[in-house]
């Protein structure tokens, strides 16, 4: 049952539905094992959006091309037809999205995590192409899927193809996620206890391999600088690694049970980790100080009695493209959308059963919400309009370290707010 700290729901705004994509592989309404949507993403050009539409399926659509012409319906039934690998020239069945193609690929395998690699042509000033030959079909984007066996499969986002796969892990692939810079570096998070660095740009080879605690590892990210990493998992502690050392800089203690997720502010200066304990908290990634604490259950779970289950389990989160907000989907069927200023009460909630995982897409005010059915439903979120200030720091943020940031010759109280010891 959700609760609120001092408000009721009916006081609370509520997010709009725009429209839910049901795959037609997974009539049934009932969950059932095997036909969750564990995961999706949008393409870091937002050409493309994808998600594991259960029944061992992932389906991509060129988001560009038919986002507003999807936007009309309520609901759309995304087509399908039985096989392995490649199904191309599906459309959706509505009307005015004729020619919108929809690649569906029946992997075979069970998909817990999904993530696109876009590759910048020009990546490190090289001479030679970047591209080794199987990964030329692409050019510069390709799509990554994790499997319940351990295996980790790239596809050419562009044919469907099979191109590459990648084998070491022992257990679950729980999380994909490729190097922001654009180098097709890839990590992979395993319930072996292991996070494993890919080189896609050397024929996929494995060249580092850094472990936590010997535990199941559920979620990882990176700074939008590419020089940290953040790993959580079965563990009370948020692991913040130095990717050029490969060491741990800091482990984060605050949470009460397992920590299921994590994300990176875009200018890289917050780290926003989620747990079974219901809350979600915001760190400051220079110094690792805990900044705010997003309670989800009320009165919270007693420190005795928060590693258990509480019917307020977190799923997932996702920061906004302008830091302001962060959304969170949870087992109370609600997902929130939070101001990070504010720890008091969400912004805004949008009621959706059984929901798994939840993206922002890169342009902003759209987030999208897969479930337990196989559907994905897609919420607009609150608008927000931020100070001056506010945008001058995440600008500023992006490009300028916290040690930098110290040097400047400005007052001490700007030096404070670019450093966000005030949010």
């Amino acid at each position: 049952m959700a609760s609120f700290r001092n408000r009721t729901r009916d006081e609370i705004s509520s997010a709009s539905l725009i429209t839910e994509l049901i795959p037609i592989h997974t009539p049934t309404k009932q969950p059932h094992s095997g036909s969750e949507s564990w995961c999706c993403a949008f393409s870091p050009d937002e050409s493309y959006f994808a998600w594991s539409s259960g029944n061992c399926v992932v389906t991509l659509i060129p988001w560009t091309f038919c986002k507003h012409t999807l936007f009309k319906y309520r609901q759309v039934t995304v087509p399908f037809t039985p096989g392995v690998g490649i199904l191309v020239d599906s459309k959706h069945q509505v009307e005015d999205c004729f020619g919108c193609q929809t690649i569906s690929v029946n992997t075979g395998l069970s998909i817990r995590s999904v993530a696109f690699g876009l590759s910048s042509l020009n990546y490190g000033l090289q001479t030679s192409p970047p591209f080794w030959s199987r990964l030329s079909s692409s050019k510069d984007l390709v799509l990554a899927t994790g499997h319940i066996n351990g295996r980790i499969r790239v596809w050419d986002v562009l044919t469907g193809k099979l191109i590459l796969e990648l084998m070491d892990h022992s257990d679950m692939v729980s999380f994909l996620t490729f190097s922001p810079v654009g180098n097709l570096v890839l990590v992979s998070a395993s319930y072996d206890g292991s996070l494993k660095v890919w080189d896609l740009h050397e024929d996929g080879n494995m060249f580092q391999t850094l472990k936590m605690n010997k535990k199941p590892i559920y979620s990882c990210c990176w700074s939008p600088d590419a020089k940290t990493l953040v790993s959580v998992g079965m563990s009370k502690l948020v692991y913040v690694w130095d990717m050029k050392s490969l060491k741990v800089k800091f482990k984060l203690e605050g949470h009460q049970h397992d920590i299921v997720a994590c994300a990176f502010s875009p200018d890289g200066c917050l780290i926003a980790s989620a747990s079974w304990d219901t809350r979600l908290i915001l760190w400051d990634s220079h110094n690792g100080n805990m900044l705010k604490s997003f309670g989800h259950l009320h009165p919270s779970p007693h420190r005795i009695f928060a590693g258990g289950d509480n019917g307020t389990w977190i799923r997932d989160i996702s920061f906004s493209s302008d830091g302001a907000h962060i959304a969170t989907v949870a087992d109370d069927g609600y997902v929130r959308f939070w101001d990070i200023t504010s720890e008091d009460n969400p912004e805004a909630v949008a009621a959706i059963e059984d929901s798994l995982c939840c993206t922002y897409a890169p342009s902003g005010r759209i987030l999208a919400v897969g479930s337990k059915q196989g559907s994905v439903k897609f919420l607009k979120a609150p608008a927000c309009l931020k100070s001056l200030l506010y945008l001058t720091r995440i600008k500023i943020r992006r490009s300028v370290s916290a040690e930098d940031v110290k040097k400047l010759h400005i007052p001490q109280s700007l030096v404070d707010y670019l450093l966000y010891k005030e949010l």
